[in-house]
């Protein structure tokens, strides 16, 4: 089992450990490893958020797909160190990006998508006052609904973490090449840690995406499905603080 532990709760060993897998993941000549995860994500044609045309679907298929994203991420950074692990930022409490991590920003170079000609990022962040952050109350309140139905709770869950990427500003207000930013992985944990709580919280309502036949296929990773992602158990993870 994994343990995805809190960003700011990281033994100075861990913090090391991520800044060195990352960075080994985008060393090559060429594409890199990281360079294909942050292709990926600018692939809209894979409808992960509501934005760029993904729409209803895009809505049921933001939190699945993006587990699954994390989880064959991480996988790849375990074929580099079998205890590298994703961290998560709990912006709710710790509002402010990791200092550890702060000055971390790489330059990636991404080539050519359907929807983008091929491009070099260097990592950039304008992150903006601490209040702007979604609060503890506004998340506890989400994560403790028990009568929202999935569509509502994925729907409120999308629009925090879009918060949360403009108030860290620069590339990761980049919809399409936001995980450039090794931030991202970590903001993404959270937000998935968030919807593993709603979802093992008791509740009489449906805590499933409402998708059948292909907008299931959690493509590029056929044959993964909504199903196979269905909780972290099933993918060998947990949440720790």
């Amino acid at each position: 089992m994994i343990s995805r532990k809190n960003a700011f709760h990281l033994h100075a060993d861990d913090q090391q450990r991520y800044i060195d897998v990352i960075n080994k993941l985008n060393t090559g000549k060429g594409p890199t490893i990281y360079t294909s995860f942050v292709a990926i994500h600018a692939d809209m044609k894979h409808r992960m958020h509501v934005e760029m045309g993904g729409g209803a679907i895009g809505r049921q298929r933001f939190l699945p797909w993006h587990r699954d994203f994390l989880s064959h991420f991480e996988h790849a950074m375990r074929k580099i160190d079998a205890k590298a692990f994703i961290p998560y930022w709990d912006w709710t409490s710790n509002r402010a990006i990791p200092a550890w991590i702060e000055n971390v920003k790489t330059t990636v170079d991404i080539p050519a998508t359907p929807m983008a000609g091929p491009t070099s990022i260097t990592v950039m962040r304008e992150p903006h006052a601490a209040n702007a952050l979604p609060t503890a109350a506004q998340i506890s309140s989400l994560t403790n609904a028990t009568t929202l139905s999935y569509t509502r709770f994925t729907s409120l869950l999308e629009s925090y973490h879009n918060v949360v990427h403009g108030w860290v500003g620069g590339t990761m207000n980049d919809l399409m090449v936001s995980p450039a930013d090794p931030l991202f992985w970590m903001h993404h944990a959270q937000v998935d840690r968030l919807w593993s709580i709603w979802q093992s919280a008791p509740a009489n309502n449906d805590k499933h995406p409402h998708l059948t036949s292909a907008n299931a296929i959690l493509d590029p990773w056929n044959p993964d499905t909504v199903t196979s992602v269905a909780t972290i158990d099933v993918l060998g993870y947990q949440y720790v603080d």
